[in-house]
């Protein structure tokens, strides 16, 4: 029996920040008083920044009320034993001005969770790292 390996290819930002507009669902994940908190999102990526609508009073945007961040995500084919995976650490805010929220409101897709999310959220990356996975 031969074994096949796995080959790690690490990828630039610009690739990296391509393949996360190419998805419609990440993992946020931040630091919280109860400990780590880490939960799926619809995002996109809008002018260099990750941005997510949310619920006003829900965990997402507690969570990215202030401060540093991480969010993943990744497209992995398992059968193929390929794919790729992006981490993005960075500071998050919520957005404020009414005209740049409509601005990303129109640009954004819809969420999938159901019932109103009103509230903007934007990651700004400060470190983006990605690797792409081969079958050898």
């Amino acid at each position: 029996m031969t074994s096949t390996w796995q080959r790690a290819e690490a990828l630039e930002p610009p690739e990296c920040m391509r393949l996360l507009a190419s998805v419609r669902l990440g993992r946020l994940a931040w630091a919280s008083d109860a400990g780590p908190q880490v939960l799926p999102v619809n995002h996109s990526v809008l002018d260099g920044n990750i941005v997510l609508r949310t619920d006003l009073y829900s965990t997402v945007a507690e969570g990215t009320r202030s401060g540093t961040v991480a969010f993943e995500a990744d497209e992995l084919d398992d059968r193929l034993r390929s794919g790729w995976s992006v981490l993005v650490l960075g500071q998050a805010e919520h957005v404020e001005d009414p005209k740049e929220m409509a601005d990303l409101f129109h640009r954004m897709g819809e969420p999938w969770a159901p019932g109103s999310r009103p509230l903007v959220a934007r990651v700004v990356p400060s470190q983006v790292t990605g690797r792409r996975f081969h079958r050898t």
